[in-house]
């Protein structure tokens, strides 16, 4: 069975408690379908990663369903672990990359919302070649899935999910104000961590 670690709320300026327990259900809904096609199935892994390699292998509805499943479920992952409830300023080599991509974080921060404030899907700072960059995946396809699967076989470094059951409490329809939020939220540990293990397992 996949588990993930549940996220301990904190009052915040970022998200209400009914806005992220409404937003969780969707991450818990996913991770109980998807351990329940691997117990169907009777597929053993030790990590959702390992999954993606798999999808290769299956006829093309099955392929398409468990990606769906695991796409959902890596996404809200990437998404919930990388928010903090704390401010936590921008430090290490992920600064430094965002200073050398987009000279400074405060032209990051402007990218990041124009790129994002229309898209209705997931938005994603990914890391390729040793450059960051932002692009945009619908439904629920990740940065890490071929690209034959809607991916772009790219390490994902920041994860914002841009549908309205992320905000739309919270935020009716003022998305902006949802990003800059998130930006003022962000778990620079976390992302920091993801840089560092692109880096340990190029």
């Amino acid at each position: 069975m996949l588990i993930f670690k549940k996220k301990i709320y904190k009052k915040n300026n970022f998200l209400s408690l009914k806005q992220f327990e409404e937003h969780e259900k969707y991450f818990y809904f996913y991770n109980n379908s998807l351990n329940n096609y691997l117990n169907k199935n009777n597929i053993k892994v030790k990590n959702k990663f390992e999954l993606i390699d798999f999808l290769h292998d299956l006829p093309e509805y099955e392929k398409n369903y468990l990606s769906n499943l695991l796409g959902n479920n890596l996404n809200h992952e990437y998404y919930f672990n990388n928010i903090s409830f704390d401010k936590i300023n921008c430090f290490g080599e992920i600064s430094n990359f965002i200073n050398y991509n987009f000279n400074n974080y405060e032209n990051f921060k402007f990218n990041f919302i124009k790129n994002f404030l229309n898209f209705n899907g997931w938005g994603w700072v990914i890391i390729n070649n040793n450059n960051l960059c932002m692009l945009k995946t619908y439904e629920n396809n990740n940065p890490m899935f071929p690209i034959s699967l809607g991916g772009f076989n790219s390490i994902p470094i920041i994860c914002i999910d841009l549908h309205e059951h992320s905000y739309f409490l919270d935020y009716l329809t003022n998305k902006k104000k949802y990003i800059e939020n998130f930006l003022n939220s962000i778990n620079w540990f976390e992302v920091e961590n993801r840089l560092q293990n692109y880096f340990l397992n190029k």
